[in-house]
């Protein structure tokens, strides 16, 4: 938030902001986030998880990483117990068998570490989850890896004048691949070698559907899972990246690096389907760790920080007073971030009001428009107020453009700013929008 928005917004909003009770809106100072006494932490996934690096040499099986982000969350929270569950090449299909005594599992499982020594882990890990206070989960990119490489194989032996030599050398790869998330690059940039990338591109959409359907299936089961052992634990679940991006200059020098970015994203966005959706369904909290830098394919230092800041900003202030705003509302964390920066207080010690009525007239202006009509000139002059409050003499034309847009389209949706209205839990989410530009 920029040091012009906020002493604006601030001193605007204590004149302005208006409850529907009649009572002024009260600031408060701004307050440090206050952490559950969580106890025990487990970190449960696959190699992102497990601190996994692909420039060190380092082991990360069950054990603590420094650096990685489940260690930078233990730490930060100051919890009793911190126990390291994630292991390179863990998919879905492993922690069901971990979980469930009747499960059959396919022939890839615990492709990384042996039977015998996850036949004394179970119990182990099964114990951790029951005692947990929080859990974090970070699978699913060992689910697209090799097993979406078989069917793009069995899919491209489909045509008629396919290329051997690609046919060849894919099944040796494949062969060779184990669980490796990387294959599907593996198998573009061997297509453009041999001359069959044509024909990989046709049958990609279809592969990916095959090779996530595994993983669709077996999602809500992991979760249920999770919740039988342990129903009242705070469940923390990390949606999958895009972390075949290097620069943007190196991906554009070749036709097959065009692809591979266009496919990642597609399958970063597909496989996130299942965690974002079931997220309201089961009470957990998804994370989507957009952003998040890499040293090629896993997470830098810097990047399990940003995944660690994540985390610790979804879960829940335990300071936070208000008991009519609702966890599993879209708004909370909204609120939340008014409550922790002084913002916008309740109308009560205790009571937020997220569902009283507050009009755009006052929203607009509470953020520095001088007009409030319907005319076209009002509307730009509202829409510039609105970025002066945002400080937007110090941004970039991209952000201008965003804070302009974001401008007309709360204070302008068909409806007269004088006689249009929201919700204070709406408003919250329109002055969170603003302070993180």
């Amino acid at each position: 938030m920029t040091k012009t928005f906020k002493k604006l917004l601030s001193l605007s909003l204590v004149l302005t902001l208006i409850a529907s009770s009649g009572a002024l809106v009260s600031f408060a100072a701004e307050r440090e986030k206050e952490y559950v006494d969580y106890g025990s932490y487990v970190l449960l996934g696959d190699s992102v998880a497990s601190g996994w690096s692909d420039v060190e040499d380092r082991e990360t099986r069950f054990v603590r990483v420094e650096g990685s982000y489940g260690a930078f969350v233990a730490d930060d929270l100051g919890v009793d117990v911190y126990h390291p569950m994630a292991c390179i090449g863990f998919r879905t299909t492993d922690l069901r068998y971990i979980f469930e005594d009747d499960y059959e599992p396919d022939r890839f499982l615990f492709y990384s570490i042996s039977d015998e020594e996850m036949e004394w882990r179970i119990p182990l890990i099964r114990e951790a989850v029951s005692e947990a206070g929080l859990i974090t989960l970070n699978v699913g990119g060992n689910d697209w890896g090799s097993f979406v490489g078989w069917h793009i194989y069995e899919e491209m032996d489909k045509f008629e004048e396919k290329n051997e030599e690609f046919m060849t050398k894919a099944r040796e790869l494949l062969e060779n691949a184990g669980t490796d998330a990387d294959t599907v690059d593996s198998l573009i940039d061997l297509a453009a070698l041999c001359g069959s990338l044509p024909e990989l591109v046709k049958v990609l959409p279809m592969a990916l559907v095959k090779g996530f359907q595994n993983f669709f299936e077996n999602w809500n089961y992991v979760v249920e899972d999770i919740y039988a052992l342990n129903p009242d634990v705070e469940l923390i679940v990390i949606g999958m990246f895009d972390n075949s991006v290097q620069d943007q200059e190196t991906a554009d020098k070749n036709e097959a690096a065009l692809v591979k970015l266009s496919v990642a994203q597609a399958i970063v966005d597909f496989a996130n389907t299942p965690m974002r959706d079931s997220a309201e369904k089961y009470g957990y909290t998804f994370i989507d760790p957009v952003g998040t830098v890499c040293e090629q394919n896993h997470p830098s230092v810097e990047g399990h920080r940003h995944i660690a800041n994540l985390i610790l900003e979804a879960l829940p202030d335990a300071s936070f007073p208000y008991t009519d705003v609702d966890r599993s509302s879209a708004e909370y964390k909204a609120i939340e971030y008014m409550y922790l920066n002084g913002l916008m207080s309740g109308v009560s010690a205790t009571e937020f009001a997220p569902d009283a009525q507050l009009t755009k007239a006052q929203l607009a202006e509470a953020l520095g428009a001088e007009s409030t009509d319907d005319s076209a000139a009002s509307r730009i002059d509202v829409a510039l107020a609105v970025a002066r409050a945002a400080g937007a003499d110090g941004l970039n034309l991209t952000k201008l453009v965003k804070t302009l847009s974001l401008a007309v389209g709360i204070v302008f949706d068909g409806k007269s700013i004088n006689t249009g209205s929201i919700t204070r839990g709406e408003a919250a989410v329109i002055l969170r929008e603003f302070a993180e530009i």
